[in-house]
Order: structure tokens, then C-alpha cells, then sequence
């Protein structure tokens, strides 16, 4: 999904740019932890060790390749949640505006 679909569909079209951007990022990050949790929560602790230590020594290539080698279809995996994140806060839109004017007020 591109940025400007992305943005439509989470209803933030009448959002600041620079709280759009904000917004976009978390989203980025929201959909990335849930990538990561339950990757987790699906390797043997061999495995997860060795994710640790990638994650750890930031060699986000390794990390990339090593996700890709214990799950056969990552990109579908990854796509899913993706859209599943996108969903749930496209559904509670308020609560985006919300925290982002928050963060402004505290600004």
C-alpha cells in the first residue's frame, strides 16, 4: 500500500503533514514489533538467541536473511500483519489523532 492509500485508509487525510509523518512512523513501528513478537513467540530459543544476538550487533541484513531462512513465507507473514495492523487502526482512527494532538499539547 502506498503512502497516500495508506493515509485514506487510516482517515488522516485532514491531519497535518508533519502529524501525518508522525502517525505513518508509529504505524511503521507498530507493524514491525507485531512482526517481531510473534516471530518470537515461533522460534526454538537457539533460534531467538541467535536473532538477539543480530538484532543486537544491528546487522539488519542478517536479520532480515536469518527471519527469511526460519519462515518460509515471510513476505506473505509479514504482508498479513501489515494489513491486520492497518486494520485495527483504521478502526480506531480517534485514538491516532488523539495521541499525536496529545503529543502536541505536550510540545
Amino acid at each position: 500500500m502506498n503512502k497516500d492509500d495508506l493515509i485514506k485508509k487510516l482517515k488522516i487525510e485532514d491531519v497535518t503533514k508533519e502529524n501525518q509523518a508522525i502517525i505513518l512512523e508509529n504505524v511503521a513501528n507498530v507493524v514491525s514489533t507485531r512482526i517481531m513478537v510473534l516471530i518470537a513467540e515461533k522460534l526454538n530459543d537457539t533460534d531467538l538467541d541467535e536473532l538477539n544476538r543480530l538484532v543486537d550487533e544491528q546487522k539488519d541484513d542478517e536479520v532480515e536473511s536469518f527471519i527469511k531462512s526460519k519462515f518460509e513465507n515471510y513476505d506473505q507473514f509479514a504482508s498479513e500483519v501489515e494489513n491486520q495492523v492497518i486494520e485495527e487502526l483504521a478502526n480506531s482512527n480517534e485514538h491516532l489523532i488523539s495521541a499525536v494532538n496529545a503529543s502536541d499539547d505536550n510540545s
